[in-house]
């Protein structure tokens, strides 16, 4: 008798620690900080670019968020077994033409203050600059919409939407809009069209968010329901990065409403815990707590992390979550008259937020304000993550820039190396 009562409790331990252990998606709420970063930092400037470096890994101290520790038993990412000095590669300079090397670009040209390499799952190169921590998540911003477009087309194939039916019939809130009626679940996903919003709205739309120190009485919700907020055109956007608007954050709230939980939980359920992260991760909130599509935060690591997930999501498609004609969307080569994107290659077109990008087949990149990026070689099962801090938001020399770095890693990924 002692020994069943004995190997029951075993039995009954065994399972709480199992229980205990494992992955969980909920998240903490964090009231915002002091609103102050040393002596020149402070609500009204965080955002600029010259302070990146410093606030995007300390935005929390702005803004409410949502933190999420890593579960106990996360694995670091390896190391592979002959690393790659990047730094010593040779390339040519975009801006000159004269040859250089790669460590040279990353830091005088592209204003680099992370990268990482994974080949196989493993770290390739990883380097830090300016202060940018390894242990910390620091907020995407822009580089978050094509992952709320992967959360929808993964909520389309699990039947929490469809995409010729009208945002409205899931966000019952804004059933009275007439401007968003005709607008499908899909084409919002896709994301080539925004509303034509005037300067005047958009410094309300940041606002109603609490991006700003004009907190408002109400969040971004209230905003975007307000009568006629959405009667107005759409425009076909242009090349990235993109501009965040009040459209990113009409996805977030179809995602949360349409799955019934909270985005950053969602986030959590469908990629993050199968990402396996490893440092801490936070999503920003508005007064009312709720995300902010713009309000993500990772560390590097955990980054490239979701990059790995989707390269693995074309070989094991029966274990992933990710839907088949999602990545084939992604990689499928572009028509003879696809427009072009000055600084990519031929053939490079916006699809998801995603990049699909030209030249060399089945490569597809995020790419973020100021230099941000992830990329993906499926061919090579080459995943390159950078955060950088760009002097300006966007254009052909930093897209041509990120086009040659990818392209000399993955060559030199290609050759043999001595060990």
């Amino acid at each position: 008798m002692k020994r069943r009562l004995t190997m029951l409790s075993l039995v009954l331990a065994t399972t709480i620690s199992t229980a205990g252990a494992a992955p969980s998606c909920q998240f903490e709420a964090v009231a915002a900080g002091s609103g102050e970063i040393g002596q020149w930092i402070d609500k009204d400037n965080w955002l600029a670019v010259d302070n990146q470096r410093v606030s995007l890994q300390s935005a929390d101290v702005f803004m409410p968020a949502r933190r999420l520790r890593p579960a106990a038993g996360s694995e670091a990412l390896r190391a592979a077994p002959r690393p790659l000095d990047i730094d010593r590669l040779e390339t040519t300079d975009p801006f000159d033409g004269r040859k250089r090397d790669l460590g040279f670009l990353l830091d005088s040209r592209l204003d680099a203050d992370g990268v990482l390499v994974l080949h196989n799952g493993r770290i390739l190169s990883e380097r830090y600059r300016n202060g940018l921590r390894p242990g910390e998540p620091r907020l995407l911003l822009q580089a978050t919409r094509p992952l709320l477009a992967l959360l929808g087309a993964m909520s389309m194939a699990q039947g929490k939407l469809t995409g010729d039916k009208s945002v409205t019939r899931f966000v019952p809130a804004l059933n009275s809009q007439p401007g968003l009626r005709k607008l499908s679940v899909q084409r919002l996903l896709q994301g080539q069209e925004r509303h034509a919003w005037a300067p005047e709205e958009l410094t309300q739309w940041r606002q109603a968010g609490g991006w700003t120190s004009s907190q408002p009485a109400t969040g971004i919700r209230s905003w975007l329901s307000q009568p006629g907020r959405w009667d107005k055109p759409l425009f076909e956007q242009e090349v990235p990065p993109f501009a965040g608007s009040p459209d990113d954050d009409l996805l977030a709230w179809l995602l949360a409403e349409s799955n019934a939980i909270p985005l950053a939980r969602l986030f959590c359920e469908q990629l993050l815990i199968r990402s396996r992260h490893e440092q801490p991760v936070f999503w920003l909130t508005d007064s009312q707590g709720i995300e902010l599509a713009d309000g993500l935060g990772l560390s590097l690591r955990d980054f490239g992390r979701l990059g790995q997930l989707l390269l693995d999501a074309r070989v094991s498609r029966s274990r992933s979550r990710i839907p088949a004609w999602f990545v084939e969307t992604l990689t499928a080569s572009s028509g003879i008259r696809s427009p072009e994107v000055p600084g990519l290659q031929k053939g490079s077109e916006q699809r998801y937020g995603f990049m699909h990008l030209g030249g060399k087949p089945n490569r597809v990149a995020i790419i973020g304000p100021h230099g941000t990026s992830l990329y993906v070689d499926f061919d090579r099962r080459l995943v390159i993550a950078v955060y950088a801090t760009y002097p300006i938001m966007g254009g052909p020399a930093l897209l041509a820039t990120l086009e040659q770095f990818w392209k000399v890693v993955d060559q030199a990924v290609s050759q043999p190396r001595q060990r």
